[in-house]
């Protein structure tokens, strides 16, 4: 039981982080990145999935950013 505490907290805590890089990410307009970080949590419960869509808005960004 202690090990499935210590995992759910560390998931937990690099969705935290990730959070807040998408946040950061959008500089134009932060308010899309707020709106965006609450849409993934209220429309995905599984932590894993949340962390898979995370990562690819991240990695999607970074392209658009290359190509403008």
């Amino acid at each position: 039981m202690m090990v499935d505490e210590h995992e759910n907290h560390t998931i937990d805590t690099v969705i935290s982080l990730l959070d807040i890089l998408i946040i950061i990410q959008i500089e134009d307009d932060p308010i899309i990145g707020i709106v965006l970080v609450a849409l993934l949590k209220t429309v995905t419960k599984d932590r894993l999935i949340r962390i898979l869509l995370i990562l690819l808005v991240i990695t999607l960004g970074e392209v658009s950013e290359i190509k403008s």
